[in-house]
């Protein structure tokens, strides 16, 4: 097989090779054979492994970034297809914004998408821990995935197995989101590192700045990177959004005249709130909450225990 050849099958392979790393493939291969003529048999396991190596590479070197665009365009092609374009054509990267102190983690809004005629307000967001020599993060969704965790006075039956549905110790979730591997275990066998501190970290809510409510509960979705951050993605459907929701809310008075006041003041509302995000935007703020994970940690724990951290950060609709 030539040089050529060679380079042209990993080249099908692995979507190209930059020039100086085939040429240190080859000075390692031929250790100071003919450059033009390499070994005519190569073990398919070592073609393999470089090319796993190249991809993970590349992979590192094109820096994934679990945004919109990945959760949208790539990763829920049932989605219906106007509705995904308005996403994308609306979403805002990287908005003005400012994270209030916290000395655990840094919290970055990555970008977030108004989509009035699809009736959604999506943002997503990545964690990351400021001490990663001593702090390891994961979602507080990835403890205890399956719902089995009885309490730690819970006692098994003696004949329960290790993976029992009622245990009295916790167990941690790592989904691979690029392979689809799921695999789950006791905390500390499941950590990157359990030398460290393990910190779990929650998406409390989205607001406006004056407290104002977007309405509903988000639908969530969440992730870990190969980097050791966290990143969530927040579906919000606040009726308000879409100018439908007035006529909704006038058929509403015809059922009940006597909500008419309510009505009207909805109504009022929702028009302001659609009139200021087509213009100058309005100001948010994403709450979260971090929290140490301890093996005696129980359900309560997990809403109660820790801090509350917020990040203001503006939602415009103009480019």
């Amino acid at each position: 097989m030539t040089e050529q050849e060679l380079r042209a099958r990993l080249n099908r392979l692995t979507g190209g090779i930059p020039a100086e790393t085939h040429q240190a493939y080859l000075s390692a291969v031929l250790r100071g054979k003919d450059e033009v003529r390499v070994k005519r048999k190569i073990p398919a396991g070592l073609v393999f492994a470089i090319v796993l190596v190249l991809l993970a590479a590349a992979a590192v070197a094109a820096g994934v970034v679990y945004d919109i665009r990945w959760w949208f365009g790539g990763q829920a092609n049932e989605n219906d297809a106007a509705w995904q374009q308005e996403i994308m054509e609306n979403r805002v990267e990287e908005p003005a914004q400012q994270q209030a102190d916290d000395g655990l983690v840094d919290v970055t809004v990555q970008d977030v998408s108004w989509a009035p005629e699809a009736g959604k307000l999506i943002i997503t967001f990545r964690a990351a821990p400021k001490d990663p020599q001593h702090y390891e993060l994961h979602s507080k969704w990835a403890l205890d995935t399956d719902g089995s965790y009885m309490g730690k006075d819970f006692e098994p039956p003696e004949d329960a197995d290790e993976d029992a549905e009622e245990r009295n110790y916790h167990m941690l979730w790592r989904d691979n989101r690029e392979t689809d591997e799921v695999t789950h275990g006791p905390v500390a066998e499941m950590m990157d590192d359990n030398s460290k501190t393990l910190l779990l970290i929650d998406a409390e809510d989205v607001s406006l700045k004056d407290g104002t409510s977007l309405e509903g509960f988000a639908s969530l979705d969440e992730l870990r990177t190969p980097d050791g951050d966290v990143v969530y993605l927040l579906d919000y459907h606040p009726d308000w959004l879409n100018a439908s929701y007035d006529e909704e809310m006038r058929k509403f008075v015809e059922e009940y005249p006597n909500m008419k006041d309510y009505a009207e003041q909805q109504i009022s509302t929702a028009q302001a709130g659609r009139e200021t995000l087509g213009g100058e935007g309005m100001n948010c703020v994403l709450r979260y909450r971090v929290a140490e994970y301890t093996e005696d940690m129980d359900d309560i724990d997990m809403y109660t225990r820790g801090t509350v951290g917020e990040v203001e950060f503006a939602l415009r609709t103009e480019k």
